[in-house]
């Protein structure tokens, strides 16, 4: 009786883990094929455990449904169907947005590794018939907020106020202007300046000054020393 318990602890385990998960908010992805744009609405796979799980036990998806894969960072990748009930087409996108690689009518429940050698900035799970459908090709462009193509969706709230660090510009003053009075004066006619037809008469030389010989200085008279004049005898 306790192994039979154990055994449909299990099963219920198993079978709350195998249930079939709620789809997911979703965002807008197009497609820009030579046919003109396609638009799908995916839900975003990030967490280790979303991408893990992808779109198993799905039952049903929408016809312009899918899922995108964040592969970050930038890899080569693998992925496989298993526990996928859908056939899926699979898009692998380059880092620049472009088709890359594609695996068209992925079989349901497969384990088999659906390999991309490229490096692989994202993956698109859509419906299979809808790459044929819409003649989806390689190098295709594939625009959606995850690959930075396409403007990040707004979060509702008040605007955020800018304000303006801008210099209000300077007044300048005018320099004022100097009136110049008119001159009504008559323009003078230039001098005639005399023109001098006679020869340059030579320079005379000055005279020299008489050289006079210095005079020998005059020595000073000698003046006697005065004798000390002896006293009167009494």
């Amino acid at each position: 009786m306790l192994k039979f318990a154990k055994l449909f602890l299990i099963a219920l385990i198993f079978s709350a883990c195998s249930q079939e998960q709620p789809p997911k908010p979703t965002t807008p992805l197009m497609v820009k094929t030579a046919n003109g744009e396609t638009r799908f609405m995916v839900e975003v796979a990030n967490t280790p455990e979303e991408l893990k799980t992808g779109l198993m036990h799905r039952t049903n998806l929408g016809f312009t449904s899918g899922m995108i894969f964040n592969i970050y960072p930038v890899r080569p990748i693998a992925m496989w169907m298993k526990n996928t009930k859908i056939p899926l087409d699979m898009l692998f996108i380059g880092p620049d947005g472009s088709i890359i690689m594609i695996k068209e009518n992925a079989a349901p429940l497969s384990e088999e590794l659906i390999i991309c050698k490229d490096p692989v900035r994202a993956v698109v799970e859509i419906n299979a018939g809808q790459v044929k459908r819409n003649n989806i090709k390689v190098g295709d462009k594939i625009t959606h907020m995850l690959l930075n193509s396409m403007l990040d969706i707004k979060t509702p709230g008040p605007e955020p106020k800018v304000i303006s660090y801008e210099k209000a510009p300077e007044k300048t003053q005018p320099s004022p202007q100097l009136q110049v009075q008119p001159q009504n004066k008559q323009p003078v006619a230039p001098k005639a300046q005399p023109t001098n037809t006679e020869a340059p008469k030579p320079a005379t030389p000055k005279a020299s000054a008489p050289v006079v010989a210095p005079k020998a200085p005059v020595a000073a008279p000698v003046v006697a020393p005065k004798l000390p004049v002896p006293a009167p005898s009494l």
